[in-house]
């Protein structure tokens, strides 16, 4: 079985809500965290053995705060153990990367509700500094630290 109708059965064996693109073996879910709503793209690559998941928020960054964001994005970076946040500099769209290398290997249903519920939970997790940052003109050291003390 191809790691993509893994990915596919597992998704909907768990009852989740998504649309699949099988020619470019992508599946795009749309998720509801605490802080915000995301799109979660599932990219597999079959030859690399690989699953890939980009979880997006719809807002884009001002273009005057982009440098800040990087600030903000490199601190919380450094510190997270799984997965990263990433930023497009032309038109402001921030994602958090998830990964899953599995080569030689089946994922298990539990490695790929996992890679989902990471980057979900990662991105929820600092969607609050990042949008002080942005629109309360918190500095990128203070908004980190407030995602550190809302997680304390």
């Amino acid at each position: 079985m191809s790691l993509f109708q893994v990915l596919y059965e597992v998704l909907d064996q768990n009852g989740w809500d998504f649309d699949s693109d099988t020619k470019n073996e992508i599946i795009k879910l749309e998720i509801r965290g605490v802080n915000a709503n995301f799109h979660a793209f599932l990219l597999v690559d079959e030859e690399q053995e690989s699953l890939l998941c980009n979880t997006h928020i719809s807002q884009k960054i001002p273009y005057a705060k982009r440098l800040e964001v990087c600030d903000f994005m490199s601190r919380v970076n450094y510190e997270l153990a799984n997965g990263n946040f990433e930023m497009d500099m032309d038109n402001g769209e921030i994602r958090f990367r998830t990964f899953l290398d599995l080569a030689d290997a089946e994922p298990s249903k539990d490695q790929i509700l996992n890679i989902v519920w990471n980057g979900v939970l990662g991105f929820d997790t600092y969607y609050p500094g990042l949008m002080k940052l942005v629109y309360e003109n918190y500095s990128a050291e203070a908004a980190a630290a407030y995602c550190n003390e809302e997680n304390s």
